[in-house]
């Protein structure tokens, strides 16, 4: 029979547990997370596979967090046992280029480091073959120059040498049943230009390409995904070979609720109102049953939230509503704007009585989520402050023309060309490149990431996640805030 005073008490737990909830920080390559806080989601295991060479992901997926999954000993070996096809515990892994390069003793240069490199007139798949040779240098003995300009011009000075050395890293790796990855995270920051970060990008696209004859060496490389849409990139000789095996990192419903569960289970005190709530008392066969089962997750989250988002079924079941107004354009929710809204709503008041959170709640969590988006956001596109704050008041969905006639009148384009001209900040890539309607290639800027998409020919429309702080209206949806529903 239910206890109605331990269910009360297990609700109160559940709601201190979910209000203390991280929604942490970006990560950063060079940092290895705590190996006791790692979920590990089997949809990752692709991503992963060091025979899989191009990773591609949208901000706030886990890019700069696998990086340094894969680069540390420690916490390859704890994520090994998750997947043990891919033997990462017998992996050597480092840093090719990361967010803080030139910030620590690793081999990775820094983009002062790789400008000076560039203008001296070095091609860049060499600048990425002698990085590979530092690399290589850290975990076993080779004798090479100090600096990475003076390993260059001994590359070039003698290239049997070269070929040799590779040859014989190789053949290390091999004997100790080991791989070597050379990993690459944060290509948007390999210098101050786009005509830059491509031509080092396509360089370090070559080497993998070329590694991929070592049968104990090869090259991880995790890009953004308008990265990855840029076709001059892929232009030389067999780089289909790359592109056709890239992986898309993003996670499912299931797995983000497998994250909220690895939490709550994290801990004694939560892990036991949590079975409270489920009528259950054993954790491990409580665990193996909700793992990737998608109806009985659904079932355990309406005894956490309630079942819908209002009086009834017409205003939504509140385990699809929060994922899919937490989405962007390509129907993907990423670890963080799920975490923020789980938590906002965990901290509303009034509290709700008979469950841990409720639809008010979760309605609140997903204007803060859409705030720390875009914020988010904005680390990555300089520009994206400018273009959204030109669309506020506008309806969705509407019409291409009305955002692009928006950006005419307020002369967005022009105010964002002038802003890359006097500081370090990067134009979209689509502008930097394109010749056509350079309003129409924002919206284009806007599609590759995931911020708007298109209903049809002529109908476009701007998910809730990123729509909410621009403060663009939808009939019907989460209002913005500080807005009225119109």
């Amino acid at each position: 029979m239910r206890n109605p005073s331990a269910t009360r008490h297990a609700i109160s737990t559940l709601r201190d547990t979910l209000a203390s909830l991280p929604p942490g920080s970006a990560h950063q390559a060079s940092i290895p997370p705590d190996p006791a806080a790692i979920f590990a989601p089997q949809l990752h295991a692709s991503a992963l596979d060091p025979q899989r060479v191009l990773v591609i992901g949208n901000r706030g997926v886990g890019k700069s967090f696998w990086s340094a999954v894969l680069t540390h000993k420690q916490t390859r070996d704890a994520v090994a046992q998750y997947y043990p096809r891919l033997a990462l515990q017998d992996i050597e892994g480092v840093l090719g280029f990361h967010e803080d390069a030139g910030k620590d003793e690793g081999p990775s240069p820094s983009p002062a480091v790789l400008k000076k490199l560039l203008k001296a007139g070095n091609d860049p798949q060499d600048i990425w073959r002698a990085v590979l040779l530092k690399a290589l240098s850290s975990i076993m003995p080779i004798d090479l120059p100090p600096s990475l300009s003076e390993v260059i011009q001994w590359c070039a000075a003698d290239i049997d040498r070269m070929e040799r050395t590779l040859r014989q890293a190789n053949r290390h790796f091999q004997q100790q049943n080991k791989s070597f990855l050379l990993v690459f995270d944060a290509l948007d920051r390999l210098g101050e230009d786009w005509a830059t970060i491509s031509r080092l990008t396509e360089g370090m696209l070559r080497l993998a390409l070329d590694m991929r004859g070592y049968r104990s060496m090869r090259a991880k490389i995790f890009i953004r995904t308008d990265q990855a849409n840029d076709d001059t990139l892929f232009r030389f000789a067999d780089a289909s070979k790359i592109r056709a095996d890239a992986v898309k990192l993003f996670w499912n419903r299931s797995e983000l609720f497998g994250l909220l569960h690895n939490f709550i289970l994290s801990q004694p005190v939560s892990r036991d109102a949590f079975l409270v709530l489920n009528r259950t008392s054993s954790v491990d066969d409580f665990v193996e049953q909700i793992q990737n089962n998608d109806l009985l997750q659904e079932q355990v989250f309406y005894r956490i939230a309630g079942e819908y988002m209002g009086a009834g079924a017409k205003r939504g079941r509140t385990y699809t509503w929060i994922y899919d107004h937490l989405a962007d354009a390509f129907g993907e929710t990423s670890p963080r704007s799920f975490l923020t809204a789980i938590q906002k709503a965990a901290v509303f008041r009034p509290p709700p009585t008979d469950t841990v959170i409720d639809h008010n709640g979760i309605r609140a969590g997903v204007q803060d989520a859409s705030e720390v988006r875009v914020r988010q956001l904005k680390e990555d596109y300089d520009w994206i402050d400018e273009v959204l704050n030109a669309l506020a008041g506008l309806e969705v969905p509407c019409e291409p023309q009305v955002f692009m006639a928006r950006w005419h009148e307020r002369g967005t384009v022009s105010k964002i060309r002038a802003a890359s001209e006097n500081s370090s900040r990067l134009l979209p890539l689509e502008l930097e490149k394109a010749r056509s309607d350079p309003e129409e290639t924002l919206l284009q800027a806007l599609n590759n990431i995931g911020v708007v998409e298109y209903r049809s020919e002529t109908r476009i429309n701007m998910p809730d996640i990123f729509r909410v702080e621009a403060r663009i209206k939808r009939r019907g949806g989460v209002r913005p805030p500080n807005t009225r529903r119109s």
